[in-house]
């Protein structure tokens, strides 16, 4: 284990946003509902973050890049003269015109056809993520009376085999596919899956599995439907933000999170960030390296981060050049939630939660430590696992945040929090699903380790991990 100082700089909490502000902030969050790249929702926010950033005396910067809007104005889906009901669209799946595209239901993949698609809920258990911490099995320091074999069980990590089954189905030439979500009626009422940019060519629609009972039978019949799915594809631009909060150093340490987004969770990362900047400016000594707050765009629009992966690349040369560390923080607070057909319970204890982090000894041990002051989830921190997208990561690793191409495009010894409810990609409003208290200890907690990364040499930080 590293033996860097426990925490370099101990954040009072009194001297922190209180949580009555960080409640007032997620209900802004909620009113404003889903934040599509480039959407006017998206663009109120990131002029709201800065103005905020302004007020506290930052020089705020913002670089604009080009993005893919879609913009669904009207879908529904009839079998012959009856309406059924449509839980949701699949973002970036494709258009019809005002009547829509007429066919007959299956379930294979033909000219013609409007597809019917069942998605499975993978079957993963919380044993499969504990298992992969860099100092598994002596950590993380699990409760004996915890049942690791608990199902964990997300509509949004079927995401692949809806992406294989789109591309299966217009190959062989079908003019629409409904996906039948075999979870809960209020996550399929509620989806934003599939956010990744692609644009496919087959517009597709999702349903709960008790509407698709009937889908199925129709498909059986090859009875005819019509799928109607009109969109705004309209280019556009949007905008990443950041700001420096000046050091005593010329190295910096950043801190990162995106601003599109589908709910008051996804992404409350920017509002830890506002929070902690009220902090840094009001402190009397400046951290010993200066803290860049990067809230970036492009996270809805494709799969790679495209907002962080460009903030990247355009400032390799300068600012990236001069950050030894970075962390991204997203999905704070997050209450766990078992969804049923008729609304969800909320057990009363947090999401899963975990960092995952690039193979450095330094930032593994100094995102543990935040995790165990902050005292809502276990003190998990995992390897990266999921093959590199951008083919520029030193060990053609990531990981599923936005953070991943810290390591695979920036090569930043980095770390990324994050939580994946079953809400997570739902447009439903979430301020009661959020233990705002939790996510202001998360929030001094991951500040705490970014003043932590501020006193480490560079050469430590950037030592590879030496697994034992």
């Amino acid at each position: 284990m590293h033996d860097a100082p426990i925490h370099a700089a101990e954040v009072e909490s009194t001297d922190f946003m209180s949580v009555e502000r960080l409640v007032e902030a997620h209900a802004r969050l909620d009113a404003l509902g889903l934040r599509a790249t480039g959407s006017p929702e998206q663009e109120e926010y990131v002029d709201d973050l800065e103005s905020r950033l302004a007020v506290l005396g930052l020089e705020v910067h913002s670089d604009a890049i080009p993005v893919p809007r879609w913009t669904p104005q009207r879908w529904s889906l009839r079998i012959g003269d009856d309406a059924v009901h449509v839980g949701s669209y699949i973002p970036f799946s494709g258009t019809t015109g005002a009547e829509g595209v007429t066919g007959p239901l299956s379930r294979t993949a033909a000219a013609g056809v409007i597809g019917v698609v069942d998605i499975e809920v993978l079957p993963l258990r919380e044993r499969d993520f504990v298992g992969l911490d860099w100092d598994a099995p002596l950590l993380p320091d699990i409760p004996a009376d915890r049942d690791l074999d608990a199902p964990y069980e997300r509509g949004w990590l079927s995401q692949d085999l809806m992406r294989h089954q789109l591309d299966a189905f217009r190959a062989a030439g079908a003019v629409g596919l409904v996906f039948v979500l075999q979870g809960h009626a209020v996550e399929a009422d509620h989806s934003y899956l599939l956010y990744d940019g692609v644009l496919r060519g087959i517009p597709a629609l999702v349903v709960d599995r008790h509407v698709g009972e009937a889908i199925v039978a129709g498909a059986e019949a090859s009875s005819a439907a019509t799928l109607v799915l009109e969109v705004d594809e309209t280019p556009g631009t949007s905008r990443t933000l950041y700001a420096l909060v000046p050091g005593a150093s010329d190295e910096i340490v950043m801190v990162q999170s995106h601003t599109d987004g589908t709910n008051a969770l996804e992404d409350n990362g920017p509002e830890a960030i506002v929070a902690m900047a009220e902090h840094l400016v009001g402190r009397d000594d400046p951290p010993a390296r200066g803290i860049l707050l990067v809230l970036s765009t492009g996270h809805f629009s494709t799969r790679t981060a495209w907002g962080l992966a460009t903030f990247l690349r355009e400032h390799r040369n300068d600012l990236v050049a001069r950050t030894v560390a970075a962390l991204s923080i997203e999905h704070l607070g997050a209450l766990a939630w078992e969804p049923r057909d008729d609304g969800y319970d909320v057990p009363g204890h947090h999401e899963l939660g975990c960092f995952f982090a690039s193979p450095h000894r330094a930032v593994i041990d100094v995102v543990r430590r935040a995790l165990d002051r902050a005292a809502v989830t276990d003190s998990i921190v995992l390897r990266p696992f999921t093959d590199d997208e951008t083919g520029e990561s030193l060990d053609g690793t990531g990981w599923p945040g936005d953070g991943t191409v810290l390591w695979a495009v920036g090569h930043l010894p980095s770390a990324n929090f994050i939580a994946g409810p079953g809400y997570l990609l739902t447009t439903m409003p979430t301020l009661d699903l959020i233990d705002v208290e939790a996510m202001r200890r998360q929030s001094i907690a991951f500040l705490e380790a970014a003043l932590e990364l501020t006193t480490i040499p560079r050469e430590v930080l950037s030592a590879p991990v030496v697994v034992e």
